[in-house]
């Protein structure tokens, strides 16, 4: 597809409100973007879309993309939004390379390290970033281990996106004594691969904090942004489903001079929660894409996933560099209310429940799906929930 306006295009991988920040913040710019998945999710459904492959095999899906990329007048973007499209551009980057631009962390190795959790941890090690202390284990050695680890603890894959189908959402299992942790030792795959057990820090998860921006090709931080989580699915261990936008500059410095040690180059996504006990931040993990919130930093005047674009393109200068707008709430609907009546009637969940004191405050709010002028997506979202449903229940049922 060539662009009207002479913009090239931008290929954003992966349709879930993740995907539909992207698409919804490049397109809002004039930009054309074709959406690229292997099922119809919500941000299939967006009106800023231009075009769209959906193509669940990833060889005719790769073919599929370097075809396009051919009719194009200049090298369009490639932007991943979930660590299974970015492990796809890394099988493929060589192929890629000749057809698209994507940001450097995904063909140096960069990105790579920071996906597998192990590996993160030693470039942690290396930097003085400080991290929940763990152990790395395999599971034949893990029933060894449990009369010398503190309890409770945090169970996870090194390589956490190979079996994300196999674990409903959630990102570990959590042991609070020696029995959890035999049971949970037993339900763990076999080709889960090496595992993390890791220190749970303490606090409710509205003690974490979130921190973005895009670096260049010399390391320089632009729109950076931060926020605080304030609620998060599953609850405890999970992505975030509320979260609003603040001022915490601590975090932006432990974040951005890490990245700019290890010479990262691109987008990413940092988490950080403050120990009580010692009332230092400790990292809990890096995305090098975009996340699940970073529709909160659109909202609070932080263009991120456009700043990528413009700096990988040449097609036209950086966004201003403006301070962020604070008090910006933002929430994935359908999984906070699930959260919130978790925490009501859970009463002797491992972590207390968040304060979200913060949202009351909230001088505007956005969706993580549905927003004014492109409401499309959040029937797509309900009509994609109610199929899981169904076939949870009728497994025998074939999907449309």
């Amino acid at each position: 597809m060539k662009s009207e306006n002479g913009f090239p295009s931008a290929f954003v991988l992966g349709l879930s409100p993740t995907g539909l920040y992207a698409i919804r913040e490049l397109g809002a710019e004039g930009i054309p973007v074709i959406g690229v998945g292997t099922e119809a999710q919500s941000g299939a459904a967006s009106r800023y879309l231009q075009d769209l492959i959906l193509e669940p095999d990833e060889e005719r899906r790769l073919a599929e993309l370097i075809k396009r990329a051919g009719h194009e007048r200049s090298k369009p973007v490639l932007i991943p939004t979930s660590d299974q499209d970015l492990e796809f551009i890394i099988r493929h980057r060589e192929a890629l390379a000749d057809a698209f631009v994507f940001q450097e962390s995904y063909g140096d190795g960069l990105a790579a390290q920071i996906l597998t959790k192990a590996d993160f941890y030693r470039l942690c090690d290396e930097y003085g970033v400080e991290y929940p202390s763990l152990h790395e284990v395999e599971k034949p050695d893990m029933p060894g281990l449990a009369h010398s680890i503190d309890f409770p603890v945090l169970i996870k894959p090194s390589r956490i996106h190979d079996i994300k189908s196999e674990m409903a959402g959630q990102k570990g299992w959590v042991a609070r004594d020696a029995t959890d942790y035999a049971q949970v030792t037993h339900s763990i795959p076999e080709h889960a691969g090496t595992l993390l057990v890791q220190e749970i820090v303490p606090g409710p998860e509205s003690e974490i904090t979130l921190f973005t921006a895009y670096f260049d090709r010399e390391g320089r931080a632009h729109q950076s942004f931060t926020c605080r989580k304030l609620r998060q699915y599953p609850p405890g261990f999970g992505s975030a489903s509320l979260v609003i936008s603040e001022d915490e500059p601590e975090t932006r410095e432990i974040a951005e001079r890490f990245l700019q040690d290890i010479g990262f180059r691109g987008i990413a996504a940092a988490e950080f929660k403050r120990d009580p006990k010692t009332g230092k931040r400790k990292i809990i993990e890096i995305n090098p894409r975009p996340s699940l919130w970073f529709s909160a930093s659109t909202a609070a005047g932080k263009t991120v996933a456009l700043a990528s674009y413009r700096d990988l393109t040449g097609a036209g200068p950086l966004p201003d560099e403006r301070p962020q707008q604070d008090g910006v709430a933002w929430r994935y609907v359908l999984k906070d209310v699930y959260s919130a009546l978790f925490y009501r009637f859970k009463k002797d969940f491992v972590l207390p429940p968040p304060d979200i004191a913060a949202a009351k405050w909230a001088i505007k709010w956005v969706s993580a799906v549905g927003v004014p002028g492109d409401r499309a997506p959040v029937w797509a979202e309900l009509k994609l929930y109610l199929r899981k449903a169904l076939l949870r229940f009728f497994p025998g049922m074939k999907s449309d």
